[in-house]
């Protein structure tokens, strides 16, 4: 007993790695690491993420105000990069090596090569999703020289042929010229008629994207109210109950998810309320129907926090269900707004392309920095 008095813990841990094995040193340290938060410390931080991420799309009204429309279209593409940072980040670095156990936050001796090859997931999908489109700017830019040169040209020849040709002659091919520009204009309009009804067609479906039918006889304001309630409530209820198990399983973690789930929030409830007040809601009524919906998220953090500290497997899949959702989110909905984004911008100037490009990539550098 004397010996055991004596001997230090790092000494005690080297016996027993020597004596009963690696594994037993694991198991033992595993649930010395998984000593779960002060009940005051998740439920405090957690409703105050809650009410933040509740009440962004308020705090994004009255920044609006004082913005101009450039700088508000930067600033939500901004904000969508940081959206699909931050969310993929999450679910690869944090959820999904939670939901296989993979985590030990404060061991020093801990593996965390799996760290390193999360980052090497997500480095292959930005690699890729940023050559895409710089492949698509190189092309859209040489084509562009290509079409210039090619005018340039055919306006030279045309005007050597003019001032060779006599009056009629003259006058004959501006007739025939003016017919053409009739033509090519008649054209034009009916691409872009042809555009916009594609736009609508394509119209995808996702977490955030809300198809509004009307019916006859319909009230307006109570078919997106309902849509609003239902869509997003559902939605925020899934991120409360990831936001309450986070912060049961640990502070680290909970942040974590709060960051994630706040930056992908803000953008895209601010979009819920351009929908409501474009559908003919006043501002306020729009700031409240939206509060409403957000108002499952503290349900879903009850929850969550309730069973993830009374069951470990529990907030294992939750875990598990959340960072697949976080990589539907980022990837399947919010990648494509951004892809959408840099051809709309490529389609005005291959300048402004690349500044929402930068644009974007900094957004996804931050959101990952973050995580």
């Amino acid at each position: 007993m004397e010996f055991l008095s004596n001997i230090s813990s790092d000494k005690l841990k080297e016996i027993c790695t020597e004596k009963l094995g690696v594994e037993t040193v694991d198991v033992l340290s595993h649930h010395r690491n998984h000593a779960r938060p002060e009940a005051f410390l998740v439920w405090t931080l957690g409703l105050t993420f809650v009410t933040v991420i509740s009440l962004s799309a308020a705090v994004g009204i009255l920044f609006m105000k004082y913005m101009s429309k450039k700088l508000f279209d930067r600033f939500i593409t901004f904000f969508v990069a940081v959206g699909v940072g931050t969310l993929s980040g999450s679910s690869v670095f944090h959820l999904l090596p939670q939901a296989f156990h993979l985590v030990q936050e404060f061991d020093a001796n801990a593996d965390h090569s799996y760290l390193w090859k999360s980052f090497f997931a997500v480095a292959g999908i930005y690699l890729f999703f940023i050559a895409d489109k710089l492949i698509k700017v190189i092309l859209e830019a040489r084509k562009r020289c290509k079409d210039y040169e090619l005018k340039r040209f055919s306006g030279n020849n045309s005007e050597s042929g003019v001032n060779n040709r006599s009056r009629q002659s003259s006058d004959a091919l501006m007739a025939y010229v003016k017919d053409e520009n009739a033509k090519d204009s008649l054209v034009n309009n009916t691409d872009r008629n042809e555009a916009k009804e594609s736009l609508h067609q394509t119209h995808s479906i996702c977490a955030h994207d809300h198809d509004m039918v009307y019916n006859n006889g319909d009230s307006v304001i109570a078919t997106v109210a309902w849509m609003i309630i239902f869509g997003d409530g559902l939605h925020n209820f899934i991120d409360g109950v990831s936001i309450g198990a986070s912060f049961s399983e640990s502070i680290l973690s909970g942040l974590s998810v709060s960051v994630a789930v706040m930056c992908e929030e803000f953008p895209h409830e601010l979009g819920d309320v351009a929908i409501l007040v474009s559908a003919g809601m006043t501002l306020r009524q729009a700031l409240v129907y939206n509060v409403l919906s957000a108002l499952t998220c503290y349900l879903g953090f009850f929850i969550g926090a309730l069973f993830g500290n009374l069951n470990d497997e529990f907030a294992s899949y939750i875990f598990a269900f959340a960072g697949g959702m976080f990589l539907y989110i980022s990837i399947g909905c919010m990648m494509p707004e951004m892809k959408v984004a840099m051809e709309n911008a490529l389609e005005i100037s291959v300048k402004k392309a690349i500044k929402v490009l930068i644009c974007q990539i900094c957004g996804i550098f931050l959101g990952l920095t973050i995580m």
